[in-house]
């Protein structure tokens, strides 16, 4: 595991989030399985569907195709799950690396029940459960409106984002993944080709792109784009130096090529970023990294 996390904060959070929404929150590793989780005990509902082997392999499936989405996204994802309720994931991010996820799981909605336990008995219905059972432990689930839930996906979002800062979750010093964070953020300016960052961590290409795939949801190439344009927009907001300045001080030495990825990560000029983040109005900018593509071939493509 890539990780380390403080449990015993981690599930006081878990707690917090159960007591405000009334939702199970849980605590998945970097593979997709459950690490901690308040309450630590399944609902009625989920205990029957996964007496079935059938359901047991299809929860751990949509738990799996759901930190995959999550990763590639890099955000919170509100999605049914197979069994026909709602659940919210987001991932936990050390250094641009994917370390866990965040879940709120087994949600009703209850604005229109009847309708909602149709969809999840017909979900349900490959798995040969007792209707009468399922639909009792269905009416125990309690019901958390639209609106409450949007609201939870915000802030479960802004926990997983503050793990890191608060030191529930870390890198293990020493990984794979602890040595490309540090090496990237030294050698920022420098060179940073495939070839490069083979040679320093003795990886092929093929290794290395699959490597940045698994950590970082995105090829070697964009990922390296982003951390520089972060950068940039540091100095942006923090020095004086041109515009030439700043893209040579993160390894960029054309301009005009600066200007574009620039943009294209953030939405405005550096010129235009500048001014905005003077006038305090960065509204209409997007943060660093949000694109699914970036300019630049990827190592093993």
């Amino acid at each position: 595991m890539p990780a380390v996390f403080d449990r015993k904060e981690l599930l006081k959070l878990l707690r917090d989030f159960h007591v405000l929404t009334g939702i199970r929150a849980a605590m998945l590793d970097a593979w997709g399985i459950d690490m901690l989780s308040y309450p630590d005990h399944l609902p009625e509902y989920c205990r029957l569907v996964r007496q079935t082997e059938a359901g047991r392999t299809a929860c751990l499936q949509c738990d799996q195709n759901a930190c995959r989405q999550a990763r590639e996204q890099r955000r919170a994802l509100l999605y049914p799950c197979h069994a026909g309720l709602l659940e919210i994931i987001t991932p936990i991010l050390v250094d641009d690396t994917v370390v866990g996820y965040m879940l709120l799981s087994h949600i009703v909605q209850g604005a229109d029940r009847e309708a909602e336990w149709q969809f999840a008995a017909r979900c349900c219905e490959k798995y040969g459960l007792p209707l009468d059972r399922q639909r009792r432990a269905f009416d125990a689930l309690p019901g958390t409106p639209y609106e409450k839930l949007q609201s939870a996906s915000h802030l479960l979002g802004l926990a997983a984002r503050a793990l890191y800062q608060e030191r529930m979750a870390g890198l293990v010093p020493g990984s794979l993944s602890e040595r490309m964070s540090t090496f990237l953020d030294e050698h920022l300016a420098e060179d940073l080709s495939g070839p490069r960052l083979c040679r320093e961590f003795s990886m092929s290409r093929t290794a290395l792109y699959q490597f940045a795939r698994d950590q970082y949801g995105c090829g070697i190439s964009e990922h390296i784009a982003k951390l520089r344009i972060r950068r940039a927009v540091t100095l942006l907001n923090t020095t004086g130096l041109s515009n030439a300045e700043v893209a040579a001080a993160v390894g960029i030495q054309d301009v005009n090529y600066f200007f574009r990825v620039f943009r294209k990560f953030t939405g405005l000029t550096p010129k235009k970023y500048r001014e905005a983040a003077r006038r305090g109005d960065l509204t209409r900018a997007r943060l660093p990294g949000t694109l699914a593509a970036a300019p630049g071939p990827e190592p093993g493509e």
